[in-house]
């Protein structure tokens, strides 16, 4: 059996298509020198068509493979057909060799066509630049992301961190596309840093003014965004004063200096308005109160002063919110008081006290009678005066048949004198001296002679019924002669608890002895003497002697109008062993008696309390 012809893939008809398309890919190569576009697309065709002809000739390559198994096949079949097979064989290993010879030209191909893509990839993608960030970027709370100087996203892929809000420095990453490559033939990623600045604020300031409450306060800021800065230091406070608090900016900002660190806020809390109030206005002060006080209301905390416009008549003192005021002279004084600026508050207006002092001078002539009186009532007259001290006093008007209108003086019999029963906080007197100092009593033209006529006697018959309660003394001349005193001395005597024998009639009869309230009484033989002599026995027990004659002063006076010569001075004791006469003093200072109708020395007493 005749054996066919075998079909040798990879002929010469073929080997001139493949050398066509290399040539035509060769052809396209040097085309895209001046395209670089259409260079790439061609030789990309090219590569295509080496492929395709490389994948024909690996058919070939198998067909032929099948053919040679075929006809060994064919040889073990018939091993007639030896020389046919062995024909076969020869031609099935030419079909191998043609086949291989087919692929080696496909290589060829492809290798001529990588070149020429290389050769225009050389050519037209270099990038001889890294991109950098052109112009700045300012913090604005929202995505940016820069403008690049050199940036084609034809030939680079961007990554990294190329968008961002915050300010800061960021990288970006710039990778060359496939077919283009860095200057030094390099592919690899690019790392650019770009920037966004932080925005700029301009420093806070306190916004208005704060005056304190009592309440802590916080201030109000200009230019103060919480969103941009944190707020820190002393941020609150309840004293008037100066504080500081801090601000400082967020990440994204930054002062107009260009730092970023905190700043110092300054900011304060006013004083508010002082005040000043008085629970009084006025005062009086005497030597029975001799100090008084102010209460002082004031906002704060303010040191209160006080000053007083005259030392001499009062001072001050303060302690706390209390102002004392001492009266030391009698006078008029303005107290002022004042309140400084506290921690809280302001100075308040000054406020004053009028001031009236009545004060005792420690010199008896010194002092009115209200100054005497106030120094009675306060208990503390005898150790400002002594017993003896005189006092002037006008006396002006007519006593009985006599007209008086001089100064005479009062001395001080004593202290408290008899207190259990004549009284405490009192001063007794008796008048008294001329101005030279010489003892006087007072007497009249019928001096030493009787008579019902207005004169000092004790009556104006000769008795001494009725006592001294129903003497005419005391009825008439006592009450004249208090008459004839100033108005205020008629203000500071007070009526005196005297008791005497107020029945009379020669009888030393107890129950006799009464009291009766006089404001101008004349003295008992026990006041003057201390020894009862001829008055009524029981009346020493309810009497004191003075301490002014206790203390050895003389008791002789003399005639006020001639004082050359002594006179007798009435008492007002009566004689217990007469009916009709009185004790009196005579001219030698002794204890005597006198009928009743006689005119002798009127020497009246009197109590200030």
């Amino acid at each position: 059996m005749a054996w066919g012809t075998v079909n040798t893939p990879g002929g010469a008809g073929d080997e001139e298509q493949l050398n066509a398309k290399i040539q035509a890919a060769s052809d396209a190569a040097k085309a895209a020198q001046e395209t670089a576009d259409g260079a790439q697309s061609t030789a990309e065709a090219a590569l295509a068509a080496a492929n395709k002809a490389q994948s024909d000739a690996t058919s070939a390559q198998g067909t032929a493979d099948e053919a040679l198994e075929t006809a060994q096949g064919a040889a073990t079949l018939a091993a007639t057909a030896n020389r046919t097979a062995n024909t076969a064989a020869e031609t099935a290993n030419l079909a191998k060799s043609t086949a291989q010879e087919a692929v080696t030209a496909a290589g060829n191909a492809q290798t001529s066509a990588d070149a020429a893509l290389q050769a225009v990839t050389k050519l037209t993608s270099i990038i001889n630049a890294v991109p950098s960030q052109s112009g700045s970027l300012t913090y604005t709370g929202s995505a940016q992301s820069p403008t690049w100087n050199g940036y084609d996203a034809e030939k680079l892929s961007i990554g990294g961190d190329y968008s961002a809000v915050d300010a800061g420095t960021y990288t970006a990453t710039f990778t060359p596309k496939i077919g283009y490559t860095w200057d030094d033939g390099t592919r690899d990623a690019r790392s650019v840093t770009w920037k966004i600045n932080r925005a700029t604020l301009a420093v806070p300031t306190q916004k208005g003014s704060l005056t304190y409450s009592g309440s802590a306060q916080s201030p109000q800021l200009n230019n103060y965004d919480s969103a941009k800065m944190t707020l820190g230091g002393t941020t609150s406070g309840t004293n008037a004063g100066s504080y500081n608090a801090t601000v400082t900016p967020n990440k994204n900002h930054q002062w107009s200096d260009g730092g970023t660190g905190a700043k110092t806020v300054a900011w304060s809390i006013g004083k508010a308005a002082g005040s000043l109030s008085l629970n009084k206005t006025s005062m009086s002060l005497n030597v029975t109160t001799k100090t008084g006080t102010v209460a002082v209301t004031r906002a704060g905390d303010g040191a209160i002063t006080a000053s007083s416009s005259n030392t001499a008549t009062a001072t001050v003192s303060v302690s706390g919110t209390t102002v004392t005021v001492t009266g030391k002279a009698t006078g008029n004084v303005t107290v002022t008081i004042n309140v400084a600026a506290g921690t809280n508050h302001t100075a308040p207006s000054s406020k004053t006290v009028s001031v009236t002092v009545s004060m005792p001078s420690g010199t008896l002539a010194n002092n009115g009678a209200a100054e005497i009186k106030a120094a009675a009532q306060s208990g503390q007259a005898a150790n400002l005066w002594s017993v003896g001290d005189k006092i002037g006093i006008k006396v002006n008007g007519t006593v009985g048949s006599l007209a008086i209108n001089d100064t005479y003086y009062a001395i001080i019999l004593g202290f408290n004198h008899n207190a259990s029963v004549e009284g405490s906080n009192s001063i007794h007197f008796q008048f008294g001296k001329n101005s030279a100092g010489k003892d006087i009593a007072f007497v009249d033209g019928s001096y030493n002679s009787s008579g019902s006529s207005a004169a000092f006697r004790m009556n104006t018959t000769n008795t001494n019924s009725g006592g001294w309660n129903g003497s005419y003394m005391r009825k008439t001349i006592c009450p004249q002669f208090l008459n004839a005193l100033p108005a205020d001395w008629r203000s500071a005597i007070v009526s005196c608890t005297k008791y005497s024998d107020n029945t009379g009639g020669g009888n030393n009869t107890a129950s006799y002895v009464t009291a009766t309230q006089d404001k101008i009484w004349l003295l008992a033989e026990f006041e003057a003497f201390g020894t009862r002599y001829y008055a009524n026995s029981a009346e020493q027990n309810y009497q004191k002697q003075y301490d002014y004659y206790k203390n050895g002063n003389s008791r002789v006076r003399y005639k006020h109008n001639d004082t050359g010569a002594a006179c007798n001075w009435w008492l007002r004791s009566g004689s217990a062993t007469s009916t009709t006469s009185f004790r009196l003093v005579d001219t030698g200072g002794g204890g005597s008696s006198r009928y009743a109708y006689y005119s002798g020395g009127f020497a009246p007493g009197f109590k200030v309390a």
